[in-house]
């Protein structure tokens, strides 16, 4: 598996929102939406608030690949569905460190937006 240079997850990580393309089935990314993520462990996640409805979601689960930029980093990236629970409890954490005072925050780590987590992993 491909991991995060620690630099670039720093950088990319950092930004309250990064830029997100996920896709298509034709191999273009053309929708790009800012999003939320969270580094843990040397890991990058992302998860969608709205689930399928979102509009880069369900690309995402059906492709498994895209593209992400902040910070001045731009990445080729594949998508994993995360299910361990411990890795979720982190990322619980992390999202209401990083982004409290939102009324959002608390809500990242419930369902069923918890059950919409991804792991973004780069690809070289």
């Amino acid at each position: 598996m491909t991991t995060w240079n620690p630099e670039e997850l720093a950088r990319i990580a950092a930004p309250e929102m990064f830029d997100l393309s996920a896709q298509l089935a034709d191999g273009t990314t053309p929708k790009t939406v800012g999003i939320w993520a969270v580094a843990v462990d040397g890991r990058l996640f992302v998860r969608s608030y709205t689930g399928l409805a979102g509009k880069w979601y369900a690309p995402a689960l059906a492709s498994l690949r895209g593209r992400v930029s902040a910070g001045g980093v731009t990445k080729d990236v594949r998508f994993e569905p995360v299910t361990d629970e411990a890795t979720n409890v982190a990322i619980d954490a992390e999202y209401l460190d990083k982004y409290t005072p939102s009324p959002y925050a608390p809500e990242m780590g419930q369902e069923p937006v918890r059950s919409n987590t991804l792991e973004v992993i780069p690809i070289d």
